[in-house]
């Protein structure tokens, strides 16, 4: 009988668990605290610290299943997925874990028995690649496992530079790294692939084990690591093609049966076309993201969630879906899906629902304009061949798909050079590259050592400086003007985490040794204290204090508390659906981002601003103490960010009946601290996504006053009181746009006039009707008007016209067509004025100048022009 995804997975976790493994659940799919990721995207990432030393691990062997997203930056498999037997944006891996205990054998050891005992896999299918150097790990699969060496693949690195090879693992630059050791499937000789050459669909990759032992230096030097860990990653998709026996993993019963419905819904019953599997695969992901509180937007996440759907929705049109359908899918999907994942997803799925329609809805408004302005480029054609240029703006600008547009243009016998589009792509991809997220390098401050905050009370504290890191080298000294990191054992710098910035501050040896700190940061269980050395010089173990800016700090800490009241009086005021995206706590203001479908108005930020107030005034005390977090239950109505990873013992903000957070950020003693709350700024960022800006206390006082010095200076202007300020703007709009219709009216009797004057000043010489003409204090953008209506009435036509406005001088010239061939518009401008004092623009039919009021002597210039035109018609004769 063959094995379905769910008991594949579950014998694996009671496989570890036997084996002494702690079964931990998966992270989020947002990575927490981590700049070089933009999803969790392996198994290893929530237990990053654990590898790089900052922190233990609380249990030697671990087990887990890990949701995953791969698209974008490194891992970039999105226009693979639906035309691959194995590419997906969203996937799950099974992963065993050991940190400190055991190694080599025992992970070999572990995979083998697995594979070939609980998953019966035959043996003499299974080959493995080992790194050229790691001849401990060849021994173990030749004479411990007793593998055939004709099933071992020798891998080496890739163009002759150490370490860069597929089977050497690093997870930066520096830092912890090892060999690997990867297990591979033959599939059967019905498919394309060579194990020593091209794998191909033949030779499956199933599971990959990372033996992390040395730590890379700046210098590219391997140290070898005290704590030797393993990490190991197995996809179960891929697991489960090889155990259902079938060839892809869109064939195992999960995609099987999704497929089915989906083309069943769709009214299409090709289930074999590739478009399938890409509308099953993304709506997997959709799901799975929006549920993690990502939503479609143009940046960073929010942007490859809008780049899955939209793709799909282009292959629902490929396979002829041509209403809304996408939104309708999430149903299907969780249909599919076992008790535990189903009851989650139901909870959110309206709201999964509606963020699917919304941007389908949108979307599809897009194509339409998209599919219009590519009629409209196909209808300029002089050629059958429709640009690169153009196929990218449509693709990249509308989300037009390539096989959409290919499929337009084939209809209308239109070639595409796609060699061209292909080019823009990569210039794409390479300014992707370059701006990833993913490539953002870090500072990887390999060392056992903590760095302890003392300063939540305490503004200077006496510290020993740890570490010195300057130009990214460690460095024993640094002397006045050396911009460097440093790494004290107590700090009182609070470094930037929760949306709270870092500290400022000094570091003080003594009055003649000085370090000014400009920013503070996190990285694991050290904190950086960022800035230039100022005054003398410091080394690595001296004695110093560190002080703070406390003033600014205390600006900071109102801010924070005032961001908890706006989170809570949110919520009281519109409901727990309210969900915090992101804030930013500075000294000058509190930015505060979070999620909401409905509209907000005016008066609901008054609203919210009075709730906020009122909760200052009562002067409610705060307070702040630990619990250990298994501890924290439901009813304890403790607020937390999903995409948060906390420690196990954790810090909770308490503001009486008001708000309850996980939080590890600054805070005032009570409420009336925050002095005054004041909305500054409210903004829709995103699909669903709403922005506040705030300011507290001085900053509030400030922003009143400078309002109320603003409604002043207007009453004034307006000469009224400021009970009347609104009437009088509403009657001098109303007498304003009297004023404006009436303009308007005259420019209209000024165009006729003007045009009866020019029609009978009109000249013609040898059929061309010349007009050349000076008006006096004419808006230059009625010029246009009066041409267009006089160009209508000749054949051949060359008129110049000019004019003075707002201090400057105008000339425009226009010449018809069908004469161009032997005079230009722009010939004439630049043959009879000089381009260093005029602004000139314009082409073969139709220039134009302005310039200084001063150089009014180009004004009257008509007669230079006059000639000139004249000498070139009879040239032409």
């Amino acid at each position: 009988m063959r094995k379905k995804t769910r008991e594949i997975s579950q014998i694996f976790l009671n496989f570890f668990h036997k084996k002494k493994h702690k079964i931990i659940e998966g992270s989020s799919l947002l990575p927490y605290n981590d700049p070089t990721l933009l999803f969790t995207n392996a198994g290893m990432n929530q237990f990053k610290e654990y590898f790089l030393g900052h922190r233990k691990s609380p249990f030697p062997r671990i087990t887990t299943i890990q949701k995953c997203i791969r698209v974008g930056g490194k891992h970039n498999d999105l226009q693979n997925v639906g035309f691959t037997n194995r590419h997906h944006t969203f996937f799950e891996m099974l992963g065993n874990f050991s940190f400190g205990d055991y190694f080599k054998k025992e992970a070999i050891s572990f995979a083998w028995e697995l594979l070939t005992e609980k998953f019966n896999l035959e043996k003499k299918k299974i080959f493995v690649t080992v790194y050229h150097t790691d001849k401990e790990t060849y021994d173990i699969w030749y004479k411990d496992i007793s593998l055939n060496k004709k099933n071992i693949i020798i891998i080496g690195d890739k163009n002759n530079i150490d370490y860069n090879s597929d089977n050497f693992w690093q997870m930066s630059d520096t830092g912890p790294c090892g060999p690997s050791t990867e297990i591979f499937y033959d599939l059967g000789s019905h498919l394309k692939g060579n194990i020593l050459h091209n794998f191909g669909d033949r030779f499956i990759e199933i599971w990959n084990i990372v033996f992390i032992q040395f730590n890379k230096d700046f210098s590219g030097n391997l140290i070898p690591l005290s704590i030797k860990s393993v990490d190991t990653g197995m996809g179960l998709e891929r697991i489960s093609s090889v155990l259902e026996k079938v060839d892809s993993n869109y064939e195992i019963t999960f995609f099987k049966e999704l497929i089915e419905d989906i083309s069943i819904f769709i009214k299409n019953r090709h289930v074999t076309h590739n478009s399938f599997k890409v509308i099953a695969d993304h709506i997997r992901a959709s799901i799975y993201l929006i549920s993690e509180g990502v939503l479609p937007s143009n940046e960073s996440r929010g942007y490859v969630l809008r780049r899955i759907i939209r793709r799909a929705i282009n292959h629902g049109k490929i396979l002829g879906e041509k209403k809304l359908f996408f939104y309708k899918l999430v149903k299907i999907y969780i249909k599919h899906i076992n008790n535990i994942e189903k009851i989650n997803l139901c909870k959110k799925y309206k709201f999964i629902k509606r963020i699917i329609k919304k941007e389908e809805e949108h979307f599809n408004i897009i194509l339409e304009k998209g599919t219009i302005l590519l009629n409209k480029e196909i209808k300029k054609l002089k050629t059958k061949n429709l640009p690169g240029e153009k196929i990218f703006y449509l693709y990249d600008t509308f989300g037009l798909s390539l096989s959409l547009i290919k499929d337009i243009c084939m209809q209308k016998n239109i070639n595409c050079d796609i060699q061209e589009f292909e080019k823009y792509m990569e210039i794409q991809k390479q300014k992707s590259k370059n701006n990833s997220v993913f490539n953002k390098k870090i500072n990887i401050y390999y060392k056992n050592k903590i760095s302890k905050f003392y300063g939540y009370t305490n503004f200077s504290i006496k510290s020993t400086v740890l570490d010195i890191y300057y130009n990214g080298s460690l460095v024993k000294k640094i002397k006045k003007g050396d911009k460097a990191e440093i790494i004290l054992d107590i700090t009182s710098f609070y470094g930037e985490a929760g949306g709270q910035i870092g500290d400022t501050g000094f570091l003080e040896k003594d009055k003649d040794n000085i370090f000014q700190v400009n920013n503070t940061k996190i990285k694991g269980n050290l904190i950086i204290h960022i800035g230039e050395m100022i005054l003398g010089s410091l080394e690595i173990n001296d004695a110093l204090y560190s002080n703070i800016n406390v003033s600014r700090r205390f600006k900071i800490t109102r801010n924070h508390t005032a961001t908890h009241l706006l989170h809570a009086s949110l919520r009281q005021e519109f409901g727990t659906l309210i969900k915090q995206k992101g804030s930013l706590i500075t000294e000058h203001y509190l930015r505060f981002d979070f999620s909401y479908q409905e509209s907000l108005l005016l008066n609901d930020i008054f609203k919210i601003e009075k709730i906020v107030n009122n909760y200052i005034f009562q002067n409610i005390s705060i307070k702040i103490y630990e619990k250990i977090k298994k501890e924290i239950k439901k009813e304890d109505n403790i607020i937390s960010l999903h995409h948060n990873k906390y420690d196990d013992i954790v810090k909770i903000v308490d503001i009486k009946n008001i708000s309850r957070e996980l939080c590890c950020g600054t805070h005032v003693n009570s409420t009336n601290q925050i002095g005054f709350f004041m909305i500054t700024k409210f903004l829709n960022i995103a699909n669903g996504v709403k922005r506040i800006h705030a300011v507290t206390h001085n900053l509030a006082l400030e922003y009143i006053q400078k309002k109320n010095n603003q409604i002043k200076i207007i009453t004034n202007l307006f000469k009224t009181d400021e009970d009347k300020i609104i009437e009088s703007i509403i009657l001098y709009k109303k007498k304003n746009n009297i004023l404006l219709n009436n303009i308007k009216e005259l420019e209209k009797y000024i165009l006729l006039k003007e045009r009866k004057i020019l029609l009978r000043d009109n000249i013609i010489i040898n059929n061309i009707n010349l007009i050349i003409s000076r008006i006096y204090n004419f808006n230059p953008k009625l010029l246009h008007h009066i041409i267009k209506n006089l160009v209508n009435k000749f054949e051949k036509t060359i008129i110049v016209l000019s004019t003075k406005w707002e201090k400057k001088i105008f000339l425009i010239i226009k010449i018809t067509k069908n004469i161009s061939n032997f005079i230009s518009a722009i010939e004439i401008i630049s043959n009879n004025f000089d381009k260093n004092i005029c602004k000139i623009g314009g082409c073969a039919s139709i220039a134009q100048i302005n310039t200084d009021i001063n150089k009014d002597k180009y004004l009257f210039n008509l007669s230079k022009i006059r000639t000139f035109i004249l000498n070139k018609i009879n040239k032409s004769n």
